[in-house]
């Protein structure tokens, strides 16, 4: 999945970086995007000007990037599992990301890379993400492109309540079961 139609957020960069789904190739790009907005300072200026950098160039850049962005705080690998998978939520009620898409995301890079304790209220992505892979096996149960809609829809429904709630109140309620 790409961020680059994600609008400009130095939380989003916070969760990336701290969650390791930030590639180094793509700080520069959001470094210059920093200085076009008005965010300035000697990191964002050395980071918008790296050629190429690697994950070890970044390590001494990206805690000053951050506070030149106004980040102060660190947070938890955890943390950012919960900002990042939020950010994506957002981007599938608004239609910037496909459903399935951004379970998948969900599911195979955060889900995945915090089990066996991820999230509860991350799983529902899970298992919505794999039965849209697996719908044609579904038999009696309609059309693929029809149960996938009806997933797809489950997925915009359930991101909406993921959002309205606080992370710990999260349901699966409106999933539906396969």
């Amino acid at each position: 999945m790409r961020f680059d139609g994600f609008e400009f957020s130095p939380k989003l960069i916070q969760a990336r970086w701290t969650f390791g789904r930030l590639p180094s190739e793509e700080a520069p790009l959001l470094a210059q995007t920093a200085l076009e907005l008005g965010y300035d300072g000697k990191f964002t200026r050395r980071l918008a000007g790296e050629m190429n950098p690697t994950f070890y160039d970044l390590q001494p850049l990206m805690p000053g990037f951050l506070a030149e962005l106004g980040i102060q705080e660190s947070i938890s690998k955890e943390e950012a599992a919960h900002v990042l998978a939020r950010f994506i939520a957002q981007a599938i009620v608004d239609g910037r990301v496909k459903p399935y898409v951004g379970a998948s995301y969900i599911w195979r890079e955060i889900v995945r890379d915090l089990y066996p304790n991820a999230p509860k209220e991350l799983m529902p992505y899970v298992g919505n993400a794999s039965d849209y892979e697996d719908c044609h096996y579904f038999v009696g149960c309609g059309s693929p492109n029809d149960i996938r809609r009806e997933i797809e829809d489950g997925i915009i429904q359930y991101s909406r309540e993921l959002l309205a709630t606080d992370s710990s109140e999260a349901t699966e309620s409106s999933l539906p079961e396969r």
